[in-house]
């Protein structure tokens, strides 16, 4: 499909309200039949996935800190700059603006923190108190291709889920990604990696969808076969 179609415009331009999982159920099936076939879009999906990171590491602040004023000016410039930093080409920063502000606007306590200005209304500097760490649990991992192993663990987070995968004997060099799957049947992506064969690897893979709203994850590879998969409990 030409990258000037206007119908393939229109999808990409979805991409930014699919990886938050804000995307109705009907416009994100027709964005998920669009990635099967289009490399183009699935690495510019790949490449905004950052943005999930930074605004569940706002939310996390934001749980742990008390802040009773308002974001400063500026917030926008202020998150868009941490994404671009975190990897995100700047031309696709507009999309991440226009499906993750009301998310972000949510998360406004927590930016105050991470800029630096957290103040309380008597004007003494307000004393953020560490978080727990999120509760893991161990989840099992079934393995379709011929030496291929591997173990995970799930974090669950106030912003989503994170997946921790450990494993060796996916292909050198080889890309795979990941999904995770929702209690509504669609698949919410995760990220990426690269096979490193016989040598152990470790990923760490965040997805928007919240616990009770995820059954499992899949691993899959450039032809979109699973080869590995998970069923929580």
């Amino acid at each position: 499909m030409s990258a000037r179609d206007p119908h393939h415009e229109a999808l990409r331009t979805d991409l930014g309200a699919y990886v938050l999982g804000a995307l109705p159920a009907d416009e994100a099936a027709a964005l998920e039949a669009h990635l099967a076939t289009c490399a183009g879009c699935r690495a510019e999906r790949d490449d905004l996935l950052p943005a999930v990171a930074v605004l569940g590491e706002l939310k996390r602040a934001s749980a742990s800190a008390r802040v009773d004023e308002p974001a400063p000016a500026g917030l926008d410039a202020l998150v868009l700059g941490r994404l671009a930093r975190e990897g995100a080409r700047e031309r696709r920063t507009a999309w991440a603006r226009r499906a993750g502000l009301a998310a972000v606007a949510g998360a406004a306590a927590a930016a105050v923190l991470v800029a630096g200005l957290a103040v309380t209304r008597d004007g003494a500097p307000a004393t953020p108190q560490a978080a727990p760490a999120p509760p893991m649990e161990q989840v099992d991992v079934a393995a379709y291709d011929d030496g291929v192993t591997a173990d995970a663990a799930l974090v669950n987070h106030t912003w989503g889920v994170e997946v921790k995968l450990t494993a060796t004997g996916f292909t050198d060099g080889r890309r795979f990604s990941v999904d995770v799957v929702g209690t509504d049947g669609k698949r919410y992506p995760a990220g990426a990696f690269v096979g490193t064969g016989s040598r152990e690897m470790h990923c760490n893979l965040s997805s928007a969808v919240l616990r009770p709203d995820a059954t499992g994850f899949e691993v899959r590879d450039g032809r979109g076969d699973v080869v590995v998969s998970s069923t929580f409990a």
